[in-house]
């Protein structure tokens, strides 16, 4: 895998430092795994806050677009 530096301030390397990880990168994977998912499931509530709020005409519409996109995929592989 190709590498690059990363410039940062001494506080914040000693900050990923502290967190133990066995090298820096690693300890860094982590922390962007664990934002990505923070982020997906704020996404995902948002989503469902969003949904429920609908009314039951908009909530059939939806439903109806969802199938019209289904049949026009429908056999392809």
């Amino acid at each position: 895998m190709a590498s690059t530096t990363v410039k940062v301030s001494v506080e914040t390397r000693d900050r990923i430092r502290a967190l133990g990880g066995e090298t820096h990168e690693e300890t860094i994977v982590e922390a962007l795994e664990l934002l990505e998912a923070r982020r997906f499931w704020s996404q995902a509530e948002a989503a469902a806050s969003w949904r429920a709020g609908l009314t039951d005409a908009e909530r059939a519409a939806l439903v109806c677009r969802d199938a019209e996109v289904d049949a026009a995929f429908e056999g392809i592989d």
